[in-house]
């Protein structure tokens, strides 16, 4: 009987162990990035930060700057992450260190507890946040998208920034919740926007975005004012059946087919100054909420 009691206690204490790692799975995680071997973990809950400029060292790509290469593909799964996760640091002396990662990005089903950086990341695999929630704020700023990037179904809780990213293949946002502030301003899709049923319950600013695909907002709602200020849309778009509180195109370039149908405006859609190339856009709103003069 005692030899069954010892052998459930050994198995109780591999099992917090594989659910809680230590420093020494910090220390794998690192070994395998050494070794560019492929990085995989599932229903894991990490206490410690994880920054990915620390584990090789950074070479120098210009005065201040500085680079990390990772070969290995990197995956999460269901995963708990209590403390920061980096790619991105700036030391004392404003010293930055970037991270280039050669394979995918993935993290699926993931909850951050603290901020995320993956400012100035390049991803030359597939970058993949399908259903993550974020608590904290979320860094994407100037990321470089290389392959087909998946935040559909994610949760921002808090502040999220996407300024000047590019993303070379489709981007898809469907079915996000961006509960804080949200900026896209000056980023470029190269390929599909899609942004379908997300919802944006703070300011959302959309200002400058080069969108060289189509560009899909349908069933998006709009709780606060949503900014698409001097934006350039070089293919379709479709902002059916959205819900806005005070939307503005103003100055905006559309060089597809627009359609606005059946969509509701709490205050004003606005496009002063906006350029259609094809004099069909499809707007079905109240007169006094469609803000219209000035169209070039």
């Amino acid at each position: 009987m005692k030899y069954i009691i010892l052998v459930l206690i050994v198995s109780a204490q591999m099992s917090c162990a594989t659910q809680n790692p230590s420093s020494n799975e910090g220390n794998s995680m690192r070994s395998l990035i050494q070794k560019s071997l492929p990085v995989y973990f599932e229903n894991q809950t990490f206490d410690e930060s994880i920054d990915f400029t620390t584990f090789l060292e950074p070479s120098q790509i210009s005065q201040g700057v500085s680079q990390v290469t990772i070969n290995s593909g990197i995956t999460f799964k269901k995963c708990v992450f209590k403390k920061s996760v980096n790619a991105f640091s700036k030391n004392e002396t404003g010293h930055i260190v970037l991270t280039t990662f050669k394979g995918n990005v993935t993290f699926i089903d993931c909850i951050f507890k603290e901020p995320v950086n993956f400012r100035g990341s390049s991803i030359y695999g597939r970058s993949d946040f399908t259903g993550s929630t974020f608590d904290s704020e979320a860094n994407f700023e100037e990321i470089n998208c290389h392959q087909k990037a998946f935040f559909n179904a994610c949760v921002f809780d808090a502040g999220l920034r996407f300024q000047n990213s590019f993303f070379n293949q489709k981007a898809n946002f469907m079915g996000a919740e961006f509960y804080g502030a949200v900026s896209f301003q000056s980023s470029m899709f190269n390929s599909e926007f899609q942004c379908s049923a997300t919802k944006f319950y703070k300011y959302a600013d959309l200002t400058l975005i080069d969108c060289r695909g189509r560009a899909l907002f349908n069933y998006a709602e709009f709780r606060e004012k949503a900014d698409f200020g001097h934006s350039i849309f070089a293919q379709d778009l479709d902002f059916i059946s959205t819900k806005n509180t005070t939307t503005s195109f103003d100055n905006c370039r559309f060089f597809g087919s627009t359609r606005f149908n059946k969509i509701e405006v709490a205050t004003a859609l606005s496009f002063k100054s906006a350029f259609f190339l094809f004099d069909n856009a499809e707007i079905d709103i109240p007169s006094e909420k469609l803000l219209y003069s000035d169209k070039s």
